[in-house]
């Protein structure tokens, strides 16, 4: 018997956390490869193995349970689950891995854990509204940087091309390598890096909704200079060509 539930936050707690998810199963024994993650993802294991590995990723072991932490990533990573099924998880805006990067192994995320595990993993009927309050007491402590806020509304509502970031650091009051600094200690990725990240992901859901449209089509509508630059970017990311991604999904 296996159970899966996820949860949309509200404002205030949405600014830094998407999804909250809860994980339930008797006995596992899963092993995926995933593509390139745009997101940060913060779990909380109270079973047996649960083993994320790749790029981004920090693990920390206590008596009762397992955190991890798993960020941004240009490359493929692999999960391994076998086993008590018993997890909760965070999906998390981008900018949050250098926040609970700082707050890993401490008291705070101890905190986190607990919260979790007595109102949501425990009880039959979790209980989404108190974590919702309780979480965002930790989290409003940390501000969010309004130069990263407004590179993320920049790439949300231009199109993703050459020019993009050179563009972008002509609206910002400090220098291009100081903007980068502060990008790279949140992101763990250049600004650069993110803008492919980025498109990566984009193609991937066209590939996905549209995998009978022209490659090309796909490459340069995700913001790709020309299909070579598309394919290479791609494969780099996810392992995988445009073309192999499809077959592997057909299949699935």
């Amino acid at each position: 018997m296996s159970t899966s539930i996820t949860y949309r936050p509200k404002y205030p707690l949405n600014q830094f956390i998407d999804v909250i998810w809860i994980g339930k199963a008797e006995n596992i024994d899963l092993q995926a490869e995933n593509h390139a993650a745009l997101y940060t993802e913060l779990i909380f294991n109270y079973g047996d193995e649960f083993n994320v590995q790749g790029k981004n990723i920090e693990s920390v072991y206590n008596k009762s349970d397992h955190h991890i932490i798993s960020g941004l990533k240009t490359e493929p990573f692999h999960t391994k689950v076998s086993g008590i099924y018993a997890n909760v998880g965070l999906l998390l805006k981008p900018f949050c891995y250098g926040m609970l990067y700082r707050k890993f192994g401490t008291q705070a995320m101890e905190q986190i854990s607990e919260i979790l595990y007595e109102h949501l993993y425990v009880p039959i009927t979790p209980n989404f509204e108190a974590v919702e309050k309780q979480l965002f007491q930790i989290f409003d402590t940390e501000a969010i940087d309004a130069d990263l806020l407004q590179f993320e509304k920049y790439i949300s509502t231009n199109i993703l091309e050459k020019g993009s970031l050179k563009d972008f650091n002509l609206s910002i009051s400090i220098s291009q390598k100081s903007f980068i600094k502060k990008f790279k200690k949140q992101y763990l990725l250049t600004p650069g890096e993110y803008i492919k990240l980025k498109q990566v992901n984009n193609a991937i859901k066209l590939l996905q909704n549209n995998n009978a449209e022209k490659l090309i089509n796909i490459g340069l509508d995700s913001g790709f200079y020309d299909q070579s630059h598309f394919i290479r970017v791609f494969k780099k990311f996810c392992g995988v060509t445009p073309k192999q991604f499809i077959k592997r999904i057909t299949e699935e």
